[in-house]
């Protein structure tokens, strides 16, 4: 019995000497707080997230993202956290194209990203700005001015930049002002001054947006006011308008690889895609263009989107994208090489 006693004297003296408020002070050390994050160089790098909640394959990504911007001294991809990367690059040059080359797609998804200041801790970057190109329609006479074009982007969004070519020549349809967007306030779709229109906008490379709330990153399929509005009730105020159409379009980017035929087996075409060399098809001889310029443009198939991905040059091409409805919405993109949306 005294035994007995003595061990739970003994535990409750240990329990007395337990210090619950210090042991709380004591931190965790987590996975992913101990990396070598600390360690990286921060001049050159940027921050970012996909706008979306599907799941990102990294490996696709890094390589894909990779080949997009082709960096001239290269570029280091670091997973810090889920959707959370650390895109480190070697050169002032590389990083200023990239961003300058916004907005960028993965898997038709945006990658919103920040440049990282020296000494800053990437997990601790807010990310929820997009830059995009806006373009400015119908602007009333007598408004056309620099002034009033930083005014409009400072109403979209914030400004950066006006197009240093909004007011050569004589007419143009439009403006355009570079501005970087909160991508959790709706879109601005026009202005009004006293009641009169102003002008409205339109957005180059838009990705998936709200028909009902005007906010990026999903359709309208998924808004949340779909929860606490009758479905009777429930407005459109947006328009897939609001996507920019293609400023040019150059499909014969792939023509040096094309061929308009298939060879038979005696070294003549088979067929053609152009009836002009379907005499020649028949009597088993080659194109009258001759020379390799013939023989590159008689292949009688073509080349897909990732097949062009050595492509030095970008090409405009018109997508079927995820929609604002989640159904098949025809959008124009321009797309830089094998740029994958």
């Amino acid at each position: 019995m005294s035994t007995h006693h003595r061990h739970m004297s003994n535990l409750e003296d240990q329990y007395e000497s337990l210090n619950i408020a210090d042991e709380e002070e004591e931190g965790l050390l987590l996975d992913g707080e101990n990396d070598d994050v600390s360690e990286i160089d921060d001049r050159w790098c940027l921050v970012g997230r996909f706008l979306t909640n599907r799941s990102i394959d990294f490996n696709a990504m890094q390589n894909k993202m990779a080949q997009l911007w082709q960096p001239g001294r290269g570029v280091y991809v670091k997973e810090l956290e889920y959707n959370l990367y650390l895109f480190q690059f070697y050169h002032e040059v590389d990083i200023e194209r990239v961003m300058e080359g916004s907005p960028w797609t993965f898997d038709r998804v945006p990658l919103i990203f920040e440049r990282l200041k020296v000494g800053e801790n990437p997990r601790s970057v807010v990310l929820n700005k997009l830059e995009f190109w806006v373009q400015i329609h119908n602007l009333t006479t007598g408004f056309i001015s620099e002034r009033v074009v930083r005014d409009l982007g400072n109403y979209v969004g914030m400004f950066l930049k006006s197009d240093p070519n909004n007011f050569i020549g004589v007419w143009r349809d439009y403006l355009r002002v570079r501005v970087k967007l909160d991508i959790t306030r709706p879109l601005k779709r026009k202005k009004l001054s006293r009641g009169i229109m102003l002008s409205h906008f339109k957005y180059e490379d838009l990705p998936t947006f709200c028909l009902i709330c005007g906010i990026l990153g999903h359709s309208d399929r998924f808004c949340e006011r779909l929860f606490d509005t009758p479905r009777d009730q429930i407005e459109k105020p947006y328009s897939l308008e609001m996507k920019a159409m293609p400023r040019w379009k150059n499909y014969a980017i792939g023509a040096r690889w094309l061929r308009s035929g298939a060879m038979n087996k005696n070294g003549g075409t088979a067929f053609s895609n152009n009836p002009a060399n379907n005499d020649s098809c028949q009597q088993g001889g080659e194109s009258s263009h001759g020379g390799s310029q013939s023989r590159h443009n008689q292949l009688g198939f073509s080349i897909t989107k990732n097949q062009g991905s050595s492509l030095s040059q970008p090409r405009k091409e018109i997508f079927n994208d995820g929609g604002v409805d989640g159904g098949a919405i025809p959008q124009a993109r321009c797309i830089d090489q094998s740029k994958d949306y």
